[in-house]
Order: structure tokens, then C-alpha cells, then sequence
């Protein structure tokens, strides 16, 4: 096969020579691998919503909520973050390039627009690394001491990140290999225990709770039960991000515009699935009632689980949950990583020379790498109150990053910026595109006002604010300037001179 135009030998061996002459037209060159195929993008999504993680962490917060009644609202949540799923799917098969809504929103509608998305997500995939090894830490910290101190959390969790930076640093097709192991074990693993759970409630176990619990008002909270299941839907919703990292690592993926829709696509329906079984399969066999599961020190599903089947195959389900978890993690990292790198490629951020080079010999960024891992060892080292303050802004965050790309991709469809497909076969809502658009950024507002309404979601407004308006700062007195002169933005000049060259 030979080479287009512009396209140096380097570029040839790290990708497909088509998908090289694709980064070509939007103004780059090829210099992160693409290993990723369609089983890797969607391990990637899959991993970065992680229904283990979001099961096993916060399916206990259920019962000071609504109770088990709450889980009536699993489906109806999931159809919502569909309906963002199919808005994205339309713009990554057309924009196929890392820094997804960065690059997104700087297209079609500016790159002062652009940075606030990717700004963001930058401050939400790093902040979700650190939660999710927090989510890690909880789980398993009380195996490891008996008694933990919070020193002790410390330090599994900067442990847990600097494993996940060291795989990231080694290359994206050992971030991939494990994610692609730990996605097969999370589902295989976690549906097979719930199933297990289920078959046993109906024939062997013998308890308080059963298939009633799901109807279930029994809860810790005794404020109004309306109340108590506007509360109860932050579980699924919560739970049902992150899929658009697959969207992230584009430049890293096999024929992107194929591969990256279906992948956010499927990432979503096997996990709505996955978790259904799950949350029925935990939640039916509880064992002695709640209050009895609420007072133990174990985490909850483990408790209930090795209750019902004993201490070894208990074992067998914590090392799953914990591939699980620990593969959401380098999800998160390498997801971050690549939207800091596009963010630096584009002179977006300080010391952006540095952040936005890719090493010749792992092909991957190592300096963002290096300082993804850095803030999230600074945040762990906060005081616990900080660290805990830092991380709930985590879920809003993400829904923020859906509101100002849905908003602007109905702005760039009004105004006949959204480009057309380049294949027939590519994905494409059509002309559903708007009112799928317009359902799901209703849904979206409504999604951040039932967040940050309550008295427990003050605390994330606030800290978002300040990471809000600390990015606002760096726009406003240095970046602002930049952007209109066209020394960083996609459409800085050296960018223009580089695409030139590729047409050519």
C-alpha cells in the first residue's frame, strides 16, 4: 500500500494509511497508535461507565433515598442518556479526532466556546480517576486493614493511580489488553453472581427480603418519599457516564467513524442490561433485612453475597469487582490524558510544548500522562473533606460537558455547520437529529437541576463554580488573545499551514 501525499513513513507504521489521511484533512498528523478495534473502543466506554463501580459504591445510598422502590427509575434514567448517546454518535462519526467535544464544539461553533467544553471534561476524567479510586479504596481497604485509618486510604489510592499512570505510560495496547480482559470478566462475573443470587431466592434461600424489596419504601431518610425518589435517580444517572471516553481515544481507533459510534452505542445497552440483573439479583437476596445489611462494616453486596454462598466464592466476586474498578480507573486516566494532549496540541494549555509531544518509542503522551497523575495524587492529599468536595463534582460535571455539546450541536444544525457524513454507512440520526437533540438537552437541564437543587448537591455547585471560574480566568487574561489572534485553537496557523500541506 503506499503512502498519500504528506504522510511520513512513522505515521504509516502507527495507522491504517486511510485513517491517517482522514487526521490529514482536519489538520493533524498521525502520532498516537491506533490499536484500538471495535472490541477495544467499546471495552473502553464500557469500562469508563463501569456498572460494577457504580453498583458496588452506590446502590447502598438507595435506601436512605427511597428504598428499594427507587429502582423503578433505572430505565426511564437510561433512556434519557440515550437520547445523548445518539447526539454524540451523529458528531463523532463526522468529527473523528481526540478531544471529542473540545474538538467538537471548537468546530462547529469556536474555539472560545471550545475551550470551556474541553476544560470541563478535562476537570471531570481527572477528577472521576481520583473518585474512582476512592470508589476502589472503599471497597477494599477494610480487606486490607482491620482498622483503616485514613493515611491508609491515602495511600491505596495514590498506589492505584500510579499503577494506572505506569500502564498508561507503557502503551495504549496494554491499556487496552487489560481493559479488554476486565470487560469480560465484569460481565461475565457480575451477571453470573447476580443470576446465581436470583436462581437461590427462588428456590434456596431462606430471608426477610425477596422480590419485595423492590417495591419496597424502607429507608433511612424519613423526609417526604417524592422527595426521597427525585433523590434515588442520581444512582442510574450517575452511573451511566463516561461512555464517550471511546469517543476521546478516536485518533487511536481503527476506522473512528465506524467503530466509535457503535461502540458508545453498545457500551450503553449492555450495560443498562448488565445492571438491571445486577441491582435485581443483589437487592432480592438481602439477607436478615436492611437494617440488619445497613449496620455490617463489609460493603454491602459483598456482604450479601458471601452471606448467601460463603467465603471463597465471595473471593472469587471481590477479585472480579476489583479488575473491575481498577480497569475503570485506567479508563479514566487514558481517557484524560488524550483530552489534556489535544488540549496542549492545540496550545490550549500551560506548558503546552511539553504536554502536547508523544513519546517516538510508547506512542504515548507521557508529560499528560504524568500530569493526570499528578492532580489526582495532589487532590487524594487534600484534607478528606477537600478531597471528598473535589470529587463530587465528578457526575455534574459530566452532565455540564452534555449540555454544552448538545446546545451547541442544535446551534451548528440550525446553522448547517454539522458536516455530512463521509460514507453512506457511517452513523447519522437524520433528520431525527433535532428532536432527539432537543429531548435530550431538556433532559439534561433537568438532570443538573435535580443535582445541584438539593441541599446534598450544593456542595458539588460550589466547587464547580471555583473550577469554573479558575478556568474563566486563564480564558479571560492569556488564552482569549491567543484564540483570536490564532495562536492556539484548531485554528491556530500552524494547524492551517499543516492541512494545507496535507490537501496538497
Amino acid at each position: 500500500m503506499s503512502m498519500n501525499p504528506g504522510e511520513t513513513v512513522h505515521e504509516k507504521q502507527l495507522s491504517d494509511v486511510q485513517d491517517v489521511d482522514d487526521l490529514h484533512h482536519f489538520g493533524y498528523q498521525q502520532s498516537l497508535k491506533r490499536v484500538l478495534g471495535p472490541y477495544g473502543s467499546f471495552a473502553i466506554a464500557f469500562s469508563m461507565i463501569s456498572i460494577t463501580t457504580g453498583i458496588f459504591f452506590l446502590l447502598p445510598s438507595l435506601f436512605g433515598t427511597s428504598g428499594g422502590i427507587g429502582v423503578a427509575l433505572w430505565l426511564p434514567c437510561a433512556a434519557g442518556v440515550f437520547l445523548i448517546v445518539m447526539v454524540y454518535s451523529h458528531l463523532a462519526a463526522r468529527i473523528p479526532i481526540t478531544g471529542f467535544a473540545y474538538q467538537w464544539n471548537s468546530r462547529l461553533i469556536s474555539p472560545h466556546y471550545g475551550w470551556f467544553t474541553g476544560y470541563t471534561a478535562l476537570v471531570a476524567f481527572i477528577a472521576g480517576a481520583t473518585a474512582t479510586a476512592a470508589a476502589l479504596a472503599s471497597v477494599f481497604v477494610p480487606d486490607i486493614w482491620k482498622s483503616p485509618t485514613h493515611t491508609d486510604t491515602v495511600i491505596f489510592i495514590c498506589v492505584t493511580l500510579a499503577v494506572a499512570a505506569v500502564i498508561n505510560v507503557l502503551s495504549i495496547k496494554a491499556v487496552s489488553a487489560f481493559n479488554n480482559w476486565g470487560v469480560f470478566f465484569e460481565i461475565a462475573g457480575s451477571v453470573i453472581a447476580a443470576l446465581m443470587l436470583i436462581f437461590g431466592t427462588l428456590f434456596f434461600f431462606k430471608h426477610d427480603a425477596g422480590f419485595s424489596v423492590l417495591t419496597s419504601t424502607v429507608r433511612t431518610n424519613h423526609s417526604s418519599l417524592w422527595y426521597g425518589i427525585v433523590l434515588s435517580s442520581l444512582l442510574p444517572l450517575y452511573t451511566f457516564i463516561g461512555w464517550e471516553g471511546a469517543a476521546d481515544l478516536s485518533e487511536e481507533t481503527l476506522d473512528p467513524r465506524a467503530t466509535t459510534p457503535t461502540a458508545m452505542i453498545r457500551a450503553n445497552y449492555v450495560s443498562v442490561l448488565a445492571s438491571a440483573i445486577m441491582i435485581v439479583g443483589f437487592l432480592i437476596a438481602i439477607p436478615k433485612g436492611i437494617t440488619a445489611m445497613l449496620g455490617q462494616n463489609k460493603n454491602d453486596l459483598v456482604y450479601i453475597f458471601q452471606y448467601q454462598f460463603g467465603q471463597v466464592p465471595s473471593v472469587i466476586l471481590q477479585v472480579i469487582v476489583f479488575i473491575a474498578i481498577f480497569s475503570c480507573v485506567l479508563a479514566n486516566m487514558v481517557v484524560a490524558t488524550r483530552l489534556c494532549f489535544a488540549l496542549a496540541r492545540d496550545k490550549m494549555l500551560p506548558a503546552s510544548g511539553v504536554l502536547g509531544k508523544v513519546n517516538d518509542s510508547t506512542a504515548t503522551p507521557i508529560a499528560s500522562i504524568l500530569l493526570v497523575l499528578a492532580v489526582g495524587i495532589g487532590i487524594n492529599l487534600l484534607s478528606a473533606g477537600i478531597t471528598a468536595n473535589v470529587i463530587s463534582i465528578v457526575s455534574v460535571a459530566y452532565y455540564m460537558i452534555y449540555l454544552l455539546t448538545v446546545g451547541g450541536a442544535i446551534y451548528a444544525y440550525l446553522s448547517k455547520k454539522i458536516p455530512g457524513r463521509a460514507r453512506i454507512t457511517d452513523f447519522s440520526l437524520g433528520r431525527w437529529f433535532l428532536p432527539v437533540a432537543i429531548v435530550a438537552i431538556l433532559y439534561v437541564s433537568a438532570v443538573i437541576v435535580v443535582a445541584l437543587a438539593p441541599q446534598e448537591g450544593h456542595v458539588a455547585g460550589e466547587y464547580l463554580l471555583y473550577t469554573v471560574l479558575a478556568g474563566t480566568a486563564w480564558y479571560v487574561f492569556y488564552l482569549r488573545s491567543r484564540i483570536s489572534r490564532r495562536l492556539a485553537g484548531v485554528y491556530r496557523e500552524e494547524v492551517i499551514q499543516l492541512e494545507d500541506a496535507a490537501r496538497k
